[in-house]
């Protein structure tokens, strides 16, 4: 029961705030409820055209060229490539969510996904052009330049705060593999692999395909063993 509570705070909360408004102003409820509709309407229009993408992007995109591309070690080209898909897509932001999932749950890094999202959010080009047209084009060029850097030093700032399985969702068969990956490991947490931790470096092997002889302290036994892990 407090699971399940913990797990639905959000819903529950907003349920008590909408009761709360109905008792305090009926006018303010059903605005309310009629703003919230034209949200949901909004995302049913929109989300499952967006979840295909995703999917197909899952299915389709080798995890090889999404870890090239937007990977920990894609460097300044992953940054550039990021800016420029977050700025040419179209539709809300909460449209880059599932989109920024499927990227990560195939190897991009927690830099560029938020690189994409804060780009999609304010750096948008439809939006640019309508900034141009109605407060021109020194200000938007401006703002457009001034703001770009800002994004790539609040994506460096969450990668570093931020650690992939804080975000990733795990399905109960990744993080079976997972965890089998990661007991084959001695389980020191030397750091010795580059990843903080064996679970960061088993998730790591799992999701980006990573090297599976960087564990020091382990002997040919234990990378025999993970050689043979599907």
């Amino acid at each position: 029961m407090i699971e399940t509570i913990k797990k639905n705070k959000i819903n529950i909360i907003t349920l008590i705030a909408y009761v709360v408004v109905f008792f305090y102003n009926k006018e303010i409820f059903y605005k309310g409820i009629r703003n919230s509709w034209g949200f949901i309407r909004e995302m049913i229009e929109i989300l499952p055209a967006v979840m295909i993408i995703s999917g197909l992007i899952g299915v389709w995109v080798p995890k090889e060229m999404i870890v090239k591309n937007f990977g920990k070690d894609s460097g300044l080209k992953g940054k550039l490539i990021s800016v420029f898909i977050g700025s040419v897509s179209a539709g809300p932001i909460y449209a880059a969510f599932p989109f920024a999932q499927t990227l990560l749950t195939k190897g991009a890094s927690i830099s560029n996904i938020v690189i994409i999202i804060s780009s999609w959010a304010v750096m948008k080009i439809p939006m640019l052009i309508v900034e141009v047209k109605f407060l021109g084009f020194p200000f938007a060029a401006s703002r457009y330049f001034l703001t770009l850097p800002g994004i790539i030093l609040l994506g460096y700032l969450v990668n570093k705060l931020v650690h992939e399985e804080d975000v990733v969702i795990n399905t109960n068969s990744e993080l079976e593999v997972i965890i089998e990956i990661e007991e084959i490991l001695p389980g020191f947490n030397c750091g010795a692999c580059g990843y903080k931790n064996c679970r960061e470096y088993a998730s790591a092997i799992y999701r980006k395909g990573e090297e599976k002889d960087l564990c020091q302290p382990g002997d040919s036994q234990v990378i025999n063993q993970l050689k043979n892990v599907q």
